[in-house]
């Protein structure tokens, strides 16, 4: 089902089918435009097909759980929506857990309508408005403006050269940077070495899969690609 609203457009992801069409009521009576899937492979396939502002995600979902489309989004970055994980889940870990996969908010059942909808907005607006112009790969955040780094909503704190060399592999998102288009974002004036480039990349690589964030992957002879999934080893340094 799908709702008429020109309001945030919010995919909801429940089993239960009342708890979803109360969702789905009441985001249409506050102006938004709901959408609803009843488990995770239907969640990912309106996901490829639908632009969205922001998920409602439950957890315990049959077949594919939510955690698993949680990691499903962070493997394919156009999927990628800002999260609130709707649950009954209440267990430290659980919690740790989703954020850590990039969720972007957590809400305990039983709730209250309002609620959801006033942090729906708040999610909504952030893709929207200013932080539109973030540049996002599954739980990897780098703003601009703020030149900040956040992995699942913790700030990582980088050298400048790693900032410079992760902002440029992330345009766009999970897109190839060339050998030279990474020398000049570091070097304007030229590296100082031939070996300067291979070795940032280790650096940030190293400082990426300490945090359990995204791996980097060369691809020989053309450049980098900046992979949702951590890499598992130094190697792959030559392109």
């Amino acid at each position: 089902m799908t709702g008429a609203g020109d309001g945030p457009r919010v995919l909801i992801v429940e089993d239960e089918p009342t708890l979803a069409e109360n969702l789905y009521g009441y985001l249409e009576r506050q102006g938004m435009a709901p959408d609803a899937a009843y488990d995770g492979h239907g969640a990912l396939a309106l996901l490829r097909g639908s632009v969205f502002d922001a998920v409602v995600l439950d957890l315990g979902l049959p077949g594919l759980g939510g955690l698993d489309v949680l990691r499903a989004m962070r493997r394919e970055p156009a999927l990628w929506r800002p999260v609130l994980v709707l649950t009954a889940r209440e267990r430290l870990e659980d919690k740790l857990l989703a954020f850590e996969l990039g969720a972007q908010d957590y809400l305990v059942k039983p709730f209250s309508l309002a609620e959801v909808a006033a942090r729906l907005r708040v999610l909504a607006r952030r893709e929207r408005s200013g932080e539109s112009d973030s540049l996002v790969l599954g739980a990897l955040r780098y703003d601009p403006q703020a030149q900040a780094v956040t992995l699942a909503g913790r700030p990582l704190v980088l050298p400048r050269k790693s900032v410079l060399l992760l902002a440029a592999l992330m345009r766009p998102p999970g897109g190839l940077a060339t050998h030279a288009r990474l020398t000049a974002a570091l070097w304007p004036d030229g590296p100082p070495s031939d070996r300067a480039l291979h070795d940032q990349v280790r650096l940030l690589r190293r400082r990426l899969r300490a945090g359990r964030g995204p791996g980097i992957v060369a691809e020989p002879g053309r450049g980098w690609r900046l992979t949702p999934a951590p890499d598992d080893a130094d190697g792959g340094d030559a392109a």
